[in-house]
Parts: structure tokens; sequence; C-alpha cells
């Protein structure tokens, strides 16, 4: 029973996903990308041994920055391949060690998480069919986050 309800959770969540990006190409105004408050710069990251350094990274109050992996061709949101820990403000030169191979133009979804007890720990456990308790940063319909390749 466990497992089937945790099957439909994970089908859910990359439902979830999935439509956040189709959502994104079909409408500008919504889907994944920054936001005034929040945001990741994803241009020129850096890539040393299983670490991507990204320039700068702004979240509106304590979180995560997260990576989830596309398998199959698709992004999978209940997968993390890693994390690191945001303070509230900007943040410069945010390393976050990849806990997986990761090829060269490999996708790979960069996301912000809320840390949203406050406990300063990485809490990815569904809290319903589709939420995580460190919820994904939205700003309005947009979901703080960007689908790119690994350098």
């Amino acid at each position: 029973m466990h497992l089937a309800i945790r099957q439909f959770r994970q089908i859910a969540l990359m439902l979830t996903l999935l439509i956040a990006f189709a959502s994104s190409v079909a409408l500008a105004q919504s889907g994944i990308g920054n936001g005034d408050s929040n945001w990741i710069t994803v241009e020129n990251v850096k890539k040393q041994g299983n670490t991507l350094i990204f320039s700068e990274v702004q979240i509106a109050g304590d979180g995560w920055l997260v990576i989830h992996p596309f398998m199959n061709g698709a992004p999978n949101g209940d997968r993390v391949v890693g994390r690191t820990f945001l303070e509230s403000g900007t943040n410069s030169d945010v390393e976050i060690e990849i806990h997986k191979g990761i090829a060269a133009g490999e996708m790979m979804i960069v996301m912000l998480h809320s840390d949203s007890n406050k406990n300063g720990e990485f809490d990815f456990i569904f809290i319903d069919e589709r939420n995580v308790m460190d919820l994904a940063v939205f700003e309005g319909a947009t979901m703080i986050g960007h689908a790119i390749p690994a350098p």
C-alpha cells in the first residue's frame, strides 16, 4: 500500500514538473524562470570535478539550490542529485556537489526550494500527493528554476 502511494506521488510530482515546463514554452508569462526577488544565474556555470558553481543565486528567505536529473528525456522531480543551503539574499559563487556522474550536455533542472520549517535541513518529504515539505519557490505563476545542460 505504501509503495503504491509513493509511486502515485512520484508520478504526480513528475507530471506537475512536466506541465510547468510545457507551460513555460507555451506561455512566456508563466512557467519556469527567474523572478524579481528570486533568481538563479545559469549563464557560464562552471564545473570542477563533481561540483557545479553558479555565479549568483538570489533567494528571499533561507532555502536550497537543488538539482533534479532528466531521466529518459524528461525531468524527474522525485530524484535529487545535488543540493546546497542558501542564506536569504544574494549568494555568490554557489557550489553544489552532484552525487552522480554527470556528462557535459546532460540536461538537469536547477531550482530553488524554500526552507519552509526553517530547520536548516533539506526536507524532501512529501506532504501531499505533489508537494514536498521544503516547497519549490514561486513568484506568481513562475517557478524559480531552469532546465540547463551540464557544462
